[in-house]
């Protein structure tokens, strides 16, 4: 009978893990690039729990197409960051504190933003925001800002967009 229950106990044990008993830690949500003028402007996705400002904006960090840092802001306090709440590229207040200054942005150019934004009351909530963008150049005209999309048909992310031409 001993040996039976070690045996229940040691089969039990691992199948509660898989079963889905422990939450899963969800670590990464979307970010939001919109256009602020010629520049992005970063949000956040728009959740209940994003919409109540629950999620602490902590910083916001801008890599470039080789992968280094070409933005990257601190808070010098957390505060709740909502998706009705923008943060335009390189935009520097006495609340931030400016890591690596904003190098300017190059059309054609793939960047990618990560907002780190925990939701600290719910553990196993998102705790970082991501998206890559670009800079779309018109001929004669100003710069639109695109947030690369996934296709769901092709399995793939749209990044080649960013390589093209915008017409008039």
């Amino acid at each position: 009978m001993k040996i039976f229950f070690c045996l229940s106990i040691a089969v039990a044990l691992p199948l509660t893990q898989i079963s889905g008993c422990t939450p899963i830690r969800k670590e990464i949500g979307p970010a939001i690039v919109q256009q602020s003028g010629n520049l992005p402007c970063f949000s956040i996705e728009n959740t209940e729990k994003t919409r109540a400002g629950e999620a602490n904006l902590k910083a916001i960090e801008v890599i470039g197409e080789q992968g280094s840092k070409i933005w990257f802001v601190e808070l010098k306090k957390s505060s709740p960051f909502t998706p009705d709440q923008c943060i335009p590229y390189g935009q520097t207040t006495d609340v931030y504190t400016t890591k690596v200054p904003a190098e300017p942005l190059v059309p054609g150019q793939v960047y990618g933003v990560a907002i780190y934004a925990p939701m600290e009351r719910y553990p196993y909530e998102v705790h970082g925001y991501t998206a890559d963008f670009c800079l779309l150049k018109r001929p004669g005209q100003e710069i639109l800002v695109h947030q690369v999309q996934f296709d769901p048909k092709t399995s793939r992310w749209l990044r080649e967009v960013c390589k093209t031409d915008v017409p008039n």
